[in-house]
């Protein structure tokens, strides 16, 4: 990450209108100032904001920000497919459109995420010229208005992914990040891996979550929402093992229609190959994003102690749930 420019930001900003475009230079210092001269946490209603994600502008989504009644909004916990499956949308919907495909690319993380970034973001993500946008979440369903969505007939998508894999997907990811340069950061995310995953299976890394909690109680808030008709749950490891129906299942819930040679140029965009190809962020690498993509990988990783550990806080948070995850997929 040696180009931190964040220059990025520049191909959303282009679109919007001259007569309202705002300066870009304005989003590039708040990136710096939150990433790299003073990033900190900050909460709202006791949730923990990480470096970037912003209570105001997650307040503001819930407040005062009108969705559109086709918007499609990916929430996940980080690191649990969210970029995997905001990519399948977006080919979903803009299959048979090159000019708004290539537009919609230009709205990355700063402008599609309803939390992410300053209220003044949202003159670009308002006012980008497209029919229809993919947007993202990592809040917690209490800091979602459900009724303000349902109302408009935005539809949510909740991807879950086994915690194991969560959690090591986790460590590469949060070890990267702008921010790791200052000591606080550190030390809350040691270098040493077995470190760094004891602590965050134990509650100690909380992040879009209240102190001492974690992606399993993110699970469960949304959980509470699963049979809402505006909301489908995906399981990033059917994703995995049957992408084609998980696809047709993603693009009926958005009302599009897709043959079945659609579907297949679809997956064939979407792949983790064609993902890191197409990449084009300088100031973050194809990697901090994707890593191995894989269901099983994390016996690699963790230890035992730590696995019985994640299977006991599954028990304790999700056990009267009907969710269960998938750990490894058959070869």
């Amino acid at each position: 990450m040696q180009n931190r420019n964040f220059d990025y930001l520049r191909p959303a900003v282009n679109l919007i209108p001259e007569d309202i475009r705002p300066n870009v230079e304005v989003y590039k210092e708040y990136m710096k100032y939150a990433f790299l001269e003073n990033p900190s946490l900050k909460t709202w209603k006791n949730y923990i904001f990480q470096p970037g994600f912003e209570p105001e502008s997650a307040q503001f989504a819930y407040n005062q920000w009108e969705p559109r009644d086709n918007d499609v909004i990916v929430a996940t916990f980080p690191k649990a497919g969210t970029t995997w499956t905001r990519e399948l949308l977006r080919q979903i919907i803009y299959l048979k459109d090159e000019e708004n495909l290539k537009k919609s690319k230009a709205m990355n993380y700063f402008f599609s995420y309803l939390e992410f970034g300053p209220v003044s973001k949202y003159l670009v993500t308002d006012n980008i010229p497209l029919p229809r946008r993919v947007l993202g979440t990592h809040l917690a369903a209490d800091l979602i208005n459900f009724e303000k969505l349902k109302s408009k007939g935005t539809k949510i998508i909740y991807v879950t992914r086994n915690p194991k894999s969560q959690a090591v997907s986790w460590y590469p990811f949060a070890r990267a990040d702008y921010f790791m340069h200052k000591e606080f950061f550190q030390k809350r995310y040691p270098e040493d891996e077995k470190a760094f995953l004891d602590m965050y299976i134990n509650g100690q890394q909380s992040m879009c979550a209240k102190e001492g909690e974690g992606y399993l109680e993110h699970i469960r808030s949304w959980y509470q929402h699963k049979d809402d008709e505006n909301v489908l749950f995906l399981c990033f490891e059917e994703m995995k093992k049957d992408v084609t129906k998980q696809v047709r299942r993603l693009a009926d819930f958005i009302d599009v229609s897709l043959s079945d040679d659609d579907v297949k140029k679809v997956c064939q965009n979407s792949s983790l190959g064609k993902m890191k190809k197409s990449w084009d962020t300088p100031d973050m690498p194809p990697t901090f994003f994707f890593r191995k993509g894989q269901v099983g990988d994390w016996k690699n990783h963790l230890t035992v102690a730590q696995s019985e550990k994640i299977d006991a806080n599954v028990e304790r948070v999700l056990g009267d749930t009907d969710i269960k995850f998938i750990y490894e997929l058959e070869q």
